[in-house]
Formats: structure tokens, C-alpha cells, sequence
């Protein structure tokens, strides 16, 4: 990262020069003479470090997706509906733009503290006792001008409303909390939500809950348009979508783009830049292109802009990010580490992954140093870990700290490897074979990683049968109380707590699906530990068992580790402000895309 940033202005200039150069910026005698990315104005970003031209109001912002979701109503199953509202839609809180990078766990925001936030909806919060919640609403936020909201002001009672349809309180008691998974996976209950004054909203809570303001800042902590969905029965129609936020969605043409437009009233100002007002750029447009080749194809000739997490569009392959630095050495490339690209966990459901000694075996079997110098070129970390990131100090079992048997469980070691499942009663057979197992991988990540780690495991005996799973069949490996796969991998892990994903390497706390995890494990002890999980009230207990949580896991081999690799944030040089940050808070996909803003003499120098 320290090289991107320290060469960032340096692709800017270089261009300039080459284009001018060779003549494809050049000036008339009667033309006022255009200044090179040096000369210009700049500000100094002390979040990031970086010296950027100025910000400048105007342009359009393009970005390549996988898909969009179909719904834009939180309150409907399926879908990913942050693709679409937000940034039109907002929340009572989201991420502090202003806080030192460095301060941010991996650019993401969602696992950080409380600190990590800002108040957007709400100016301020205050929680008196453990379970009362003062939201002080913040004044003078207005909706879009279109009907039927008409530019009314926002207050207290339209987050009372929103919190009551959630969660199935007030006026809808009878329906119950919103199906959406999100209120099952994030857990916290509200007893009750009231508007005490058009300023302010007090929530009960049932209990106690550690890291409050982490879990509240969640996905169905969007504030939606009442009068859109008493009139219209519900928010799914996009025509109808009406926020207080930077944006407005003005088109959706289903699988091919989604267009949103710049809300000329929005109430906020650059967290940053305090005198300016967002947001920067007026049009933001999303393309539908499905294939991941036909995305680099759209980076390099400059049809889109970037390429992100928004989309679900970010890269895996490192073959591609270095193929595409090649051939545009201008394109900014920003790798993020806060999601580990294909690990795989050992599936407990099936017996010959019930031994540990099969699980540490296989684990000695692969060699993460070779794999990070050779196939991740470098990109790679190969330190071992258990379910969360050796990088997120303070929440798992720090590797100073394992002894030396621990550790000697992953180094690669195929001799030990073949010892023990000699031991374990699986020898090889008269074909060199031991046993084969089903190796499911899922669509979205890098299909030749498994099939590195295979060839590792036929060096000690073990074939496998390469599964690969669509992404969108992935959650049925998930929600399935047992299957045949004996390894399935997960984007996200090892991830970064405090994320409720955590736990679906066990029995996830914040779901009442039951086998909703992907480990299937059925361990007392385990199960011991996530129960003391769900019943504390305290951050600092909470993160003391997600430590030993972790140190299970690291003994036990729950999962088979990979070299942490990043996953690619791209942008074209002319993008201002992107640091590579996947959000501004959890779903916060397009928020964050209010306070960038696009170098116009440097797109046009570029013939775009």
C-alpha cells in the first residue's frame, strides 16, 4: 500500500507528459495553456496522506458490477439492496471519512469500533444505562423534491416508523420482524422504539448488548420513505425509491446499468473539506458485466472507472491485476486485505474430517511460502492463523503466543503429513492412493488456487475431486445441516471481528437457523464458548472468548489456511479522493463514492 500511495501522483504526471508529448494534449496559440497534474492545485488529505488535485464539482463517476440486486425494500428476502439505495437512502450513523486509514481495520469499517463512526441521520447518541438508546435526530435534512415526499423535512418519528416495520413493533406487531436475513444474522432486540419529540428517539433494547453501535449501524438500519410504502404497499419498486441522501436513483435497466443523480439539496458536507459540500460528482452509473475478462477489457479502454467491492465487481486474480498493469501502468491498483480470497473450512459433518489429525495433515501438506512467492507473486501473506487475521491485533490468539507444537502443525511437512494419516488408519493402497475427497470451491473466487493445493495433496497420497459451486448456491452449503463436501470455502475467511460471520464457523449467536455455519461441527466445548458469547454484555468479555474461540480453532486445524490475499480495488487516474476503501460502513457501498470526485483535465487529456 505504502508503494501505491507514494506513487500515485507520479502515474498522474507521466501521463500528462506523454500525452503531451506526443501531441494528444496539445494547445492552440489562442488557447490558455493547460497545466500539468505539478502545477495544479492540490490539498493535502491527512486521512490518507495523499496530495490530490483539488476537488471539483461536475462529471460523471462509471463503475463495472457482477449484478444487481432485483428488490430495493430491505424488508423483502433475497437480494442485496445496498447496491441500489445506498447512497440514496441513509443511515443514523456511518463510517468517519475524516479518521486516519491507518486506524481502520483493512479500509472496511465493518469490524471496527465505535470510535470509527460518525453520525449522519443522528447529530449524536448517548446510551444513559446498558439497554436505553437516545438517537438526537439531526435537523434541517430534507427528502428528495419527488413525490410523494416532496422535499419534507426528515425527523424523529420517521426513524421510530422505520424501526417499528424492522423489527415488528407498533403498527406491526402482527407481522413480525422483516424476513430479510439481516435482523436474524445482526440479533440485537428491540423492546421497544419511540419518538419521545420530533428530535428525538429512545430505544429499548432487551438486553445488554457489547459493541451496540457497530451492530445498529447494520443493514436494516437504512431509513426508508414511510409514505412510499403506505402508499405504494412497499419499497421494491425503484421508480418509487425516495431518500434524504447524496443521490437519487433515476434509472434501472434490469441486468445492464443503474444510473443515480445528483440531489442538489443534500444536507452534507465533506468530512474532510468542511467547506464543500457534497456531493462532488453528478452522475454515478453502475454496468451490469457479468464477465470478469469483459470488466479488465472495459478498465483498459477506459469505459468504466473502476472497479470495486460495489458490484460485487473487486479483482482475485493477482494474474489479472499484473496483466492490467502492464498493459495500463496508469490504473491504480489498491489491494485490500480485510477479506481473504478462497480459504477453505474443513466440513465436520463428514467423518474423515471428525479427525483432527486428517485436518493437521492435510494442512502440513500444503506449502503457503512457495504458494505466496510463486502463484500469488508476492502478494500473499503466509502466516498462519484460525479464524480471524493475525493482522487484527487483539481478537485472535497472537502467534507469539502458540507453542512450539502449534506451530509445527503448519509448517509444511509432508513426511509428518504422511505420518499421520498412516497413524490415523488411512495408508496408502496399492495405487499410491489413500482416500479422495470432494473439494467444493466457490464460482467467484480464483478457480486455479484449488487446484495448486490439490496437486500438494496427491504428493501425499490424497486425491481429490474438484467441486466447483456457483456463487449464488454457495449459501445452501451454508444453511444445509450436512453435506458431502470436505472442504468448502468461504470469501471471507479468515475475516476480521467483530463480524457476526464469525460464527458460522460454529453456531452462529445471531441466527436462529440452526446449522446455519459452515464448519458443521457438533463440539461441546465449542458450542460452551458461543453460549458464554451470546450471554455477555461486555465488549471486552466478548473479545476475550473471540480469542479463545480462535485458539480452538488454530488447534483443531478447523480450517485449511491460505496465504491471505488481497482482493483488488482498481480505479483510472482521474478518480480523486478513492484510497481503496471498500465502504463507509457495513452495506455502505455507494456513500462513500459522494466524496470522490473526477480530475476533468486529466479525463480529457486522456481522450475520455
Amino acid at each position: 500500500m505504502k508503494y501505491i500511495v507514494s506513487m500515485r501522483m507520479t502515474f498522474a504526471v507521466a501521463l500528462v507528459m506523454m500525452l503531451t508529448a506526443t501531441g494528444l494534449w496539445a494547445t492552440g496559440a489562442d488557447e490558455e495553456e493547460p497545466a500539468v497534474a505539478a502545477d495544479r492545485e492540490t490539498v493535502f488529505d491527512p486521512a490518507t496522506g495523499i496530495t490530490w488535485t483539488a476537488p471539483e464539482y461536475g462529471g460523471t463517476l462509471t463503475w463495472g458490477a457482477n449484478g444487481l440486486p432485483k428488490n430495493t425494500d430491505l424488508w423483502a428476502p433475497g437480494g442485496w439492496t445496498p447496491h441500489l439505495i445506498s447512497g440514496v437512502n441513509e443511515k443514523l450513523v456511518h463510517g468517519n471519512w475524516a479518521i486516519s486509514r491507518d486506524k481502520v481495520a483493512e479500509l472496511a469499517w465493518i469490524y471496527s469500533g465505535p470510535e470509527m463512526y460518525r453520525g449522519a441521520l443522528a447529530e449524536s447518541w448517548e446510551m444513559p444505562d446498558d439497554t436505553t438508546w437516545i438517537w438526537n435526530i439531526r435537523q434541517g435534512v430534507h427528502y428528495h423534491d419527488k413525490a410523494p415526499m416532496n422535499g419534507r423535512e426528515f425527523d424523529a418519528y420517521d426513524v421510530e416508523w422505520n424501526y417499528h416495520r424492522f423489527w415488528g413493533l407498533g403498527d406491526f406487531t402482527e407481522d413480525g420482524p422483516t424476513p430479510n436475513l439481516a435482523v436474524r444474522a445482526f440479533g440485537i432486540e428491540l423492546e421497544s422504539a419511540t419518538a419521545t419529540d420530533k428530535w428525538t428517539v429512545e430505544l429499548k433494547l432487551t438486553k445488554p448488548y457489547p459493541n451496540t453501535v457497530y451492530l445498529m449501524s447494520h443493514n436494516l438500519t437504512w431509513m426508508l420513505a414511510r409514505e412510499v410504502v403506505e402508499q405504494y404497499g412497499d419499497y421494491g419498486d425503484w421508480r418509487n425509491v425516495v431518500g434524504t441522501g447524496p443521490y437519487q436513483l433515476t434509472d434501472l435497466v434490469e441486468d445492464t446499468s443503474a444510473t443515480w443523480e445528483k440531489n442538489p439539496n443534500y444536507w452534507g458536507y465533506d468530512e474532510k473539506f468542511p467547506d464543500n459540500r457534497l456531493p462532488y460528482i453528478d452522475t454515478l452509473k453502475n454496468l451490469v458485466i457479468p464477465d470478469a475478462t469483459a470488466r479488465l477489457a472495459a478498465m483498459r479502454t477506459g469505459k468504466i472507472d473502476m472497479l470495486s467491492m460495489t458490484g460485487d465487481a473487486r479483482i482475485f486474480s493477482v494474474d489479472n491485476i499484473e496483466s492490467l498493469q502492464k498493459t495500463n501502468p496508469e490504473i491504480e491498483v489498491w489491494p485490500v486485505y480485510a477479506f481473504s480470497s478462497g480459504s477453505h473450512i474443513f466440513n465436520q459433518s463428514v467423518p474423515l474430517m471428525q479427525d483432527v489429525n486428517v485436518r493437521k495433515a492435510l494442512q502440513m501438506a500444503v506449502d503457503r511460502e512457495t504458494i505466496s512467492a510463486t502463484f500469488l507473486k508476492g502478494w500473499g501473506d503466509p502466516a498462519p492463523n484460525g479464524i480471524v487475521s493475525q493482522r487484527q491485533v487483539g481478537w485472535n490468539w497472537p502467534y507469539e503466543e502458540w507453542p512450539e507444537e502449534v506451530k509445527a502443525g503448519y509448517k509444511h511437512d509432508p513426511a509428518e503429513a504422511e505420518a499421520l494419516l498412516d497413524e490415523a488408519g488411512y495408508p496408502r493402497g496399492a495405487d499410491g492412493v489413500r482416500f479422495t475427497l470432494k473439494f467444493g470451491h466457490a464460482g467467484w473466487s480464483d478457480p486455479a488456487y484449488p487446484e495448486v493445493v490439490i496437486a500438494y495433496f496427491d504428493a501425499i497420497g490424497v486425491k481429490s475431486e474438484l467441486v466447483v459451486v456457483p456463487g449464488a448456491e454457495m449459501g445452501h452449503y451454508m444453511s444445509t445441516e450436512a453435506h458431502d463436501l470436505h472442504l468448502v470455502n468461504w470469501v471471507g475467511y479468515p475475516i476480521f471481528p467483530p463480524s457476526p460471520d464469525v460464527y458460522r464457523l460454529t453456531s452462529n449467536p445471531w441466527s436462529r437457523t440452526l446449522g446455519r455455519h459452515w464448519s458443521k461441527a457438533k463440539d461441546p466445548e465449542m458450542d460452551a464458548l458461543i453460549a458464554e458469547m451470546q450471554a455477555t454484555t461486555t465488549a471486552e468479555e466478548w473479545q476475550s472468548l473471540h480469542v479463545q474461540v480462535d485458539e480452538k480453532t488454530v488447534r483443531e486445524h478447523w480450517g485449511l489456511v491460505k496465504p491471505i490475499s488481497p482482493q483488488f480495488s482498481v480505479t483510472q487516474p482521474w478518480v480523486e479522493g478513492y484510497f481503496g476503501e471498500a465502504g463507509l460502513g457495513y452495506a455502505e457501498r455507494n456513500t462513500f463514492k459522494a466524496r470522490l470526485w473526477i480530475d476533468s483535465a486529466l479525463k480529457a487529456a486522456s481522450g475520455r
